[in-house]
């Protein structure tokens, strides 16, 4: 199965740090449409504008309206905490929610059974994921291991410290009590996409591996220094990653669309 993950979009009429998300996401989705027409979903995780105002959400709407990217690769979308939920389901009403109103939910695909977190708590840009929350996870992991089938969880925040102070002040709240319950389900879940911290990752918790692309805004770079208030961005490229799923493995690669034109082909 093949899924292409792209994160933290940030739509949003005026540029952010000099960039344009608008035109950076249209140019990523073009890409997508062009290079991966065999992609089996297309998943984005989370801060899918950047002050989560209605005109935002609904530039995005227009966005993939016009996008060729439709039915099974119509990009399954979930929030993070540059979004507001209430007006994100308003522009979104299709967008599937819990009983509690947290936009979660799961579906069945060719590799198993993909599950979208919401980890967004309104007032803050750290992620939350509240015992009442964590008992949706835990009955739907139940019910992916009475099937036997494998799940692949989507969320916006990373799932453990990352080590660079400017995004850990930001991370998962509940972060222990979230490893703990995903380390009881190692039987199931095969692997953890998320975003937020705008910068390729790669790593694991209790033998889960995790992995995030980069913004396809504002790029970061990862700044080992300590200094929680210092963010490092610039002239860097964005990217989406492209995930190859199968039964005994999983490969990532992380495509750098804007440099498309850079490429040249040799064919002996």
């Amino acid at each position: 199965m093949k899924l292409v993950h792209i994160s933290d979009i940030h739509i949003n009429p005026e540029p952010i740090l000099g960039i344009d998300p608008v035109a950076n996401f249209k140019a990523c989705i073009d890409h997508v449409a062009e290079f991966q027409p065999d992609a089996d979903r297309v998943v984005i995780t989370g801060d899918l504008t950047h002050h989560g105002r209605r005109e935002s959400y609904e530039l995005l709407r227009g966005m993939l309206d016009q996008s060729a990217l439709k039915n099974d690769l119509a990009p399954r979308l979930l929030i993070g905490n540059h979004d507001d939920r209430d007006t994100f389901r308003a522009v979104f009403p299709e967008a599937a929610a819990d009983h509690n109103g947290h936009v979660q939910w799961y579906e069945d695909v060719a590799a198993g059974r993909f599950v979208y977190l919401d980890t967004s708590e309104k007032g803050t840009d750290a992620g939350h994921y509240g015992e009442e929350r964590r008992a949706w996870l835990a009955h739907v992991l139940d019910l992916a291991r009475e099937d036997g089938v494998p799940a692949w969880i989507f969320m916006h925040h990373n799932p453990a410290a990352v080590h660079v102070a400017n995004a850990d002040q930001i991370g998962l709240v509940d972060e222990a009590a979230f490893q703990a319950l995903v380390s009881d389900y190692r039987d199931v879940v095969r692997h953890i996409f998320f975003g937020h911290c705008h910068y390729t990752l790669s790593g694991m918790i209790d033998g889960i591996p995790f992995s995030a692309p980069r913004s396809t805004c504002h790029t970061c770079w990862p700044d080992f220094s300590g200094i929680a208030n210092r963010m490092g961005y610039g002239d860097l490229v964005p990217n989406y990653n492209v995930c190859m799923l199968n039964e005994r493995s999983t490969v990532i690669h992380s495509v750098d669309f804007l440099d498309q034109h850079k490429v040249k082909w040799r064919m002996d």
